[in-house]
């Protein structure tokens, strides 16, 4: 989704983030910033060394699958907001 909402196929979330600044409040930025920061730890969601390693629980995958589902529509909509 960031890389549709800045047309680059090497878009970061925070290349998108930076685009949105005068749509979303700093602090729900600063929040989907910590939350792509703790998917990114080790032992995280989206580093992990295989199934199974690590901590993490089913209950903490399906809580992230459900939130990035979310985090991508809210950015569609945005974007579909601030084209208008």
């Amino acid at each position: 989704m960031c890389q549709i909402i800045t047309q680059n196929n090497k878009a970061t979330l925070g290349d998108a983030l930076k685009l949105l600044k005068d749509k979303i409040h700093p602090a729900l930025k600063s929040a989907f910033e910590k939350l792509y920061g703790y998917t990114s730890d080790a032992n995280g969601i989206r580093h992990a060394n295989g199934l199974g390693e690590g901590n993490l629980t089913f209950e903490e995958a399906k809580y992230m699958l459900i939130s990035c589902s979310a985090f991508a529509n809210y950015l569609k909509g945005n974007m579909r907001n601030k084209n208008e």
